[in-house]
């Protein structure tokens, strides 16, 4: 053991391979007899009275330790370690404490009241009046802030901040904005409620704009404005003044504000309306009424109108005899059950119609604004209040007579599931009175999946106080490691004590770091990604200690103790095989024992433990405390990465000017073969290989080589390799896919050549243009081409890990034992498709996968060939997919193995859509969410230039490709994301017989437009002990649609066919229930990472607000239904009426703004 522990320790000794930066980290050996003496830098792991072991390696007694210092577990220290040569021990005969990098700090840098000035570029992050916060800490009042500006949350901006004496608090002196600019002669482009968009790429809104007096902007009106820089959800512009150069047209202005609002409602003159206007919980099919009465002291006339989107309500005069409010002699039927009115909410919007039931009723129709209608008053003279298109004209009996009151009966015919709030109009001769009818319809579909037990959160309480005595009890063998016996020298780069203290506290970290606040740089590089690292794992444990359970009562499964954890599905808290546990007997007589256990399988809410032995025969069902841990390995191969890369330095991570190197491969490529596939491409007949090509790679080759007659030449000559090794320059270059556009055989030939090496290569993959397969055709060129390459493919998630060695072995193109798929050790074997699972076993053992030339894994599992010795220069090329959604310090993981010199990196990604996922804000604040590929593009050398580049696609070519062919989707989808991303770039390659196949479908609101945006004004509840939240009466929607698809006699969709994307694991199990009792199990329901790399004919969206672009262009394009809209937003539906701009082909379900996010 001890001879394993001495080949083990090596690792800390090797100087050739990467260099040391710290002082004294490595010392010359020094003979001294059979011993050597090593200078050795590590972490106290274990530490008792008397004696103590670093890094489990090296033992220490407390006799070694210099000045007599108390060591805690977490110590960094730096130990001269004696190795015996005849029995390989390892021991510890000086053992000094390094200091605390940040007490050395706040010695060196003096008392916070004696900082001079300091610069901090940060975003405004919220803002109270008069005052407001950078970067979540830093305060700022707004008498410091420069003259002309309003910072709004989002704005970046530039300011001066000092440390307030004995507050250990910053705060700006002063501020203004980062970046700026005048824009003249522009338009605004959309209008939605108070917030707006000038020329699809500035964002302003009403409440932080400066306008001159008397003008209110319009949509189309033709403006100057001045702008700063600020991150608005997908815009990074945000207008600060505007003046009008040009109206849209010289038709007045009406504000719907003055239609609603507390004015309206109010009862006017010596007029009383009844205020009772809710009609509570309906069942859908019933109806129900309630009377609204009207008393004046004069005869008037008053005539009614309004809004009513769902078709629900209707009225009808009480006879002039009655004196009380009877409602029994209304007829009222109730509707027979059919299989059409189980979808019933989706025929009443298809058609605006005046609806007119009994003797009147209300208008039925678009949201009215005051200057569309005109009513008579007594004087005989016109007001403008109704068109009367929209308007019926009742006189309900005349007048209402003096000193009495006239009944009106409001009857709702429960339609459309989910809560309806309507707007009735009692139209006078000189005025308005409003009121609203609300209504909560409840569908019988929604009994199914109604909550079923109040909800408790039942989690350990965080005041509990400490227990006097504890036992620590420990499992016989740890099980993380069981399948891979790998070193574990990874240092354990402990969170420092004083930051998480000020992190616990709510201290500002600025006065504890204070390059968080300097621009990233390569002085700073380590420093402040550590600290962000170590601040989002302080948030992890803190959240972790929000799901601590008390009193839980272990199950047994035969010899197993079961542990059940609610909302683990929905990875609330996140678990994974091999977590530590901690597992508490109730405290007795001032003691409790603790036991530590591992999980060991992970099945939905139940976990396995593996506790100690004895315990698991003993146990009786006792009630337990549960304590959670973070698993630290991701974040310590982030640290260690950091390290590793610094190798690699400015030329790789903030690269300046591109020095071109020889090129890796010269050869001539077949342009046969390129005329031929270009052919074949702009071909209608072909269109469907070029979906093909974008979704499935080479996926056609299953069938034989037989189909792909330019490879075959190719692979028969790879048949002799043996025999004949051609050199790269004296091939014949021919794609494996022969389907590939121009742009891709670009980016496969630059990468290729890498010409900018080690400079990353960037492939900006928009959705569906094919992305995945360019990659896939780079990675076979590199390893056909280059007999000395060693390819590592990494990606931040398993799904699109495996989705590329799927591809890749369906290339059917590599030989056997080229290419292994990697697997974290806590991965399941069950939950890999079965294509994937031969690469899989062979890189059970690492050391025998770190000699495959192409190795498939994820961008935290390549931190596993650390742990064996790998070293810089190992990998010849380093290939990121999906780079956007990787943290940038994750993203190193892989890159901190490939050389500085001959190395060569591809980032392949699209920072338009989902970024890391970062939980700390302060993390957030200070740019742990941006990735390397958004950071890389925002650089000069990167960034989109137009005039230099407008040939190539506005980047330069030699380190950008942009892919701007489609081949998912129908033209619809392409225009509002191509306009708000992709510059307008985006074209339509998809197979039309493929996407328009739905546009007949006779519950599109407008033909050959495929979108329906559904608005549902539902409940959101929670039930047990889940975290998670579900909308019933969304759910039963999303079932109605499915429905509606999978039974259309017209246009029938297949289930397989169907796929419903939702954030949150409790609606998802909804949704299911209600889809397995209709026998429609085939639809694929997940997150929207579940559908990574997938293709669905239709996507239906439930989630919580919608992205507000989305839901504008729907209203103005006429295929918004559903419930009410927002007062604010219902002036967009007087607006655009006719426009016929292409969407989406699918089902939003929402009420409000969100980003749209579609899966990859």
């Amino acid at each position: 053991m001890l001879s394993l522990a001495a080949k083990l320790v090596a690792f800390f000794w090797r100087t050739a391979d990467t260099p040391r930066e710290e002082a004294g980290r490595l010392e010359p050996e020094l003979a001294e007899g059979d011993t050597k003496l090593k200078t050795v830098r590590g972490v106290v792991t274990r530490y008792c009275s008397d004696y103590g072991m670093i890094d489990d390696l090296i033992y220490f007694s407390s006799d070694a330790v210099t000045s007599k210092v108390l060591l805690n577990v977490g110590q960094e220290v730096i130990a001269v370690v004696e190795e015996n040569k005849v029995s390989n021990g390892l021991k510890a005969i000086r053992v000094e404490a390094v200091s605390d990098k940040w007490e050395d700090d706040s010695r060196n840098q003096g008392s916070p009241s004696d900082c001079s000035p300091r610069v901090l570029i940060g975003c405004v992050t919220s803002l109270v009046e008069g005052a407001g916060c950078i970067s979540q800490t830093t305060y700022f009042s707004l008498e410091s802030v420069c003259e002309g500006f309003k910072p709004c949350k989002g704005d970046w901006v530039e300011a001066e901040y000092r440390v307030r004496p004995g507050t250990w608090s910053s705060e700006a002196t002063s501020v203004k904005p980062l970046r700026y600019k005048r824009v003249d002669k522009v338009c605004i482009s959309s209008l939605c409620g108070r917030n707006g968009v000038i020329e699809e790429s500035i964002f302003f809104t009403l409440d932080s704009l400066k306008l001159p007096d008397g003008y209110t902007p319009r949509r189309g009106d033709m403006v100057n404005a001045v702008v700063v820089e600020s991150s608005q959800s997908c815009y990074v512009w945000r207008a600060l003044c505007m003046t009008l150069v040009k109206r849209r047209d010289a038709a007045p202005v009406h504000e719907a504000t003055q239609f609603s609002g507390t004015i309206l409602l109010k009862n006017k003159g010596d007029i009383e309306v009844t205020q009772m206007t809710h009609f509570g919980t309906l069942k859908e099919g019933r109806s129900k009424t309630i009377v609204i009465w009207i008393e004046h002291s004069s005869k008037l006339s008053c005539k009614l109108a309004g809004w009513d989107q769902s078709k629900q309500f209707r009225f009808q005069m009480l006879n002039k005899d009655q004196t009380c409010p009877m409602v029994s002699f209304v007829s009222v039927p109730e509707k027979e059950n059919s299989s059409d009115e189980n979808v019933s909410s989706l025929n009443s919007h298809t058609k605006n119609t005046v609806s007119q039931m009994s003797e009147n009723g209300l208008v039925n129709n678009r949201g009215i604004s005051p200057g569309d209608y005109t009513c008579k008053g007594e004087n005989g003279e016109k007001d403008n209040i109704l068109s009367r298109k929209q308007m019926i004209e009742p006189d309900l009996g005349g007048l209402v007579p003096p000193g009495g009151k006239t009944f009106i009966v409001v009857i709702c015919d429960g339609k459309n599931p989910g809560r309806c709030k309507e707007l009735l109009l009692l139209c006078f001769s000189d005025f308005l009175i409003g009121r609203y009818l609300e209504v909560n319809v409840i569908s019988g579909e929604e009994s199914l999946i109604a909550v079923r037990e109040p909800f408790s959160w039942k989690k350990l309480k965080s005041s509990q106080a400490l227990t006097s005595a504890k036992t620590t009890v420990v499992v016989t063998t740890q099980k993380r490691n069981s399948r891979r016996q790998l070193p574990s020298f990874l240092p354990q780069y402990p969170i420092p004590d004083r930051l998480r203290k000020c992190v616990e506290q709510k201290m500002d970290i600025l006065t504890f770091q204070p390059l968080l606040a300097e621009l990233l740089s390569m002085s700073n590089y380590k420093e402040k990604f550590s600290t962000l690292l170590w601040l989002e794992e302080i948030y992890a444990e803190m959240e972790l200690k929000e799901y601590n359970m008390s009193g839980i009562v272990l199950r047994r499964n035969g010899d197993l103790l079961v542990l059940e954890v609610p909302g683990l599905a929905e990875g609330r808290p996140s678990l994974y095989t091999g977590d530590k546990l901690i597992l508490k007997t109730q405290e007795y007589n001032g003691h409790a024992i603790e036991y530590i256990s591992y999980v060991t399988e992970i099945h939905e809410e139940d976990v396995i433990l593996k506790i100690n032995p004895e315990f698991e025969q003993v146990y009786n069902f006792e009630p337990m405390d549960v304590e959670f841990t973070y698993n630290r390995t991701t974040s310590r191969r982030c640290h260690f990465a950091l390290e590793q890369v610094i190798h690699l330095g400015v030329k790789v991570l903030f690269p300046e000017e591109i020095i071109l190197q020889s090129p890796q491969v010269t050869g001539n490529w077949n342009h046969e073969q390129d005329a031929k596939s270009n052919g074949q491409s702009t071909s209608k007949k072909n269109r469907k290989t070029m979906t093909d090509q974008a979704e499935h790679g080479t996926k056609e080759r299953s069938v034989g080589d037989k189909d792909l007659p330019a490879l075959t030449p190719f692979t028969a000559e790879m048949s002799d390799w043996v025999d004949e090794i051609q050199t790269p320059k004296a091939r014949k270059m021919e794609f494996f896919n022969p389907v590939l556009n121009e742009n891709q055989k670009l980016a496969v030939k630059r990468i290729l050549s890498g010409d900018c090496r080690p400079l990353p290569y960037i492939l900006f993959g928009p959705p569906g243009t094919g992305k995945t397969v360019t990659i896939i055709e780079a990675v076979l060129q590199v390893h056909f081409a280059l007999p000395d390459s060693r390819i590592l493919v990494c990606a931040p998630s398993n799904s699109a890990a495996d989705l590329v060695c799927l591809r890749l072995h369906e290339s059917k193109v590599l030989r056997p034992a080229s290419m292994v798929r990697v697997n974290a050790t806590c991965r399941f074997e069950e939950i890999v498709i079965d294509a994937v699972k031969p690469y899989c076993r062979d890189g059970e053992d690492i050391w025998k996968a770190a000699r495959f030339r192409i190795i498939v894994t994820t961008c935290s599992s390549s931190g596993l060939f650390y742990q064996i010795g790998v070293r810089v220069g190992h990998f010849t090329h380093v290939f990121v997919d999906e780079a956007g959604q990787a943290s940038e310090p994750e993203c190193l993981i892989p890159l901190g193995l490939m050389s500085d010199v001959s190395g060569q990196i591809v980032l392949a990604g699209d920072p338009m859509q989902l970024g890391p996922v970062i939980k700390s804000r302060l993390a957030m604040a200070y740019g742990l969410n941006v990735s390397l590929l958004e950071r890389l593009m925002s650089r000069p050398a990167y960034q989109r230039d137009e005039n230099a580049f407008g040939a190539c696609g506005a980047h330069n070519p030699l380190l950008v490709t942009k892919l701007v062919k489609n081949y998912r989707s129908h033209e619809a989808l392409l225009t509002l994301p191509s306009r708000l991303f992709y510059h307008r770039e985006l074209e339509v390659c998809a197979d039309p017989t493929v996407v328009t196949s739905l546009l007949g479908w006779e519950k599109l609101p407008k033909k050959g437009f495929p979108l329906i945006f559904h608005g549902v004004r539902g409940s959101e509840a929670r039930e047990g002990k889940s975290p998670s939240w579900f909308n019933p009466a969304e759910a039963v929607q999303v079932l109605r649609y499915c429905c509606l698809l999978a039974q259309s006699i017209s246009s029938q969709v297949s289930a397989s066919d169907i796929g419903v994307i939702t954030p949150y694991r409790k609606q998802v199990e909804k949704i299911r229930i209600l889809l397995r009792n209709v026998d429609l199990m085939d639809i694929k329901v997940g997150s929207v990472e579940e559908f990574q790399g997938q293709e669905y004919l239709v996507i239906i969206i439930s989630t919580d607000p919608c992205f507000g672009a989305l839901l504008e262009y729907s209203v103005t394009n006429g295929v918004y239904m559903g419930c009410d809209l927002p007062p604010e937003l219902q002036s967009l539906q007087n607006c655009g009426e006719g426009v016929a701009d292409p969407s989406y082909p699918v089902v939003p379900e929402s009420t409000g703004p969100e980003k749209h996010q579609e899966p990859n």
